[in-house]
């Protein structure tokens, strides 16, 4: 397995990746992604297994810190256990640096709630731990996990780095 930057042959497969993996309302303009990648805010990884094409990372890189925006594998790859390999190389990618990422909070109620359980188990699976940090995102409850200790403050330099100044006003603690 490989882990290497987007090229410019890659972008219509993680477009398409990107838009089908997430829903609508939890993706972030393609092309503001991109433009924080030019930027150096964002990096775009793209993961490749036996030379096909298995997914994509897209992070934001700060000092001593790397959020996982977003992580996908094809529906067809799905539970051969690229992405716990996928986990690993990412840690590689960064050594030393704290990786943490956000996942819908796991409420009962939710239409989702199955999908939500499995994606945590995943994560906590594969080395990830509760941090006990709680944001509402654009509105939706998430919770962070990483692979270290991480505090509420890391989370919001990140969060202004990565938003802007005005990063609290969709943001909010829970």
């Amino acid at each position: 397995m490989e882990l290497r930057p987007i090229e410019q042959k890659d972008l219509s497969m993680v477009r398409g990746l990107y838009q089908t993996a997430f829903p609508r309302a939890e993706r972030k303009p393609f092309s503001r992604i991109l433009r924080n990648c030019r930027r150096g805010r964002m990096e775009l990884l793209v993961i490749w297994e036996e030379k096909q094409y298995a997914g994509f990372f897209i992070t934001a890189v700060m000092e001593d810190m790397v959020l996982v925006d977003y992580f996908a594998v094809p529906q067809g790859k799905r539970n051969r256990g690229i992405g716990g390999r996928a986990l690993a190389l990412l840690r590689r990618q960064y050594p030393g640096k704290v990786i943490f990422l956000e996942i819908e909070k796991i409420e009962e109620q939710a239409e989702n709630a199955s999908q939500r359980k499995k994606r945590k188990a995943f994560y906590l699976k594969n080395g990830m731990m509760e941090t006990g940090i709680s944001w509402k995102m654009f509105g939706v409850p998430m919770e962070i996990l990483s692979f270290t200790p991480f505090s509420r403050e890391d989370t919001e330099r990140m969060y202004g780095f990565l938003y802007g100044r005005f990063w609290f006003l969709p943001i909010r603690p829970m």
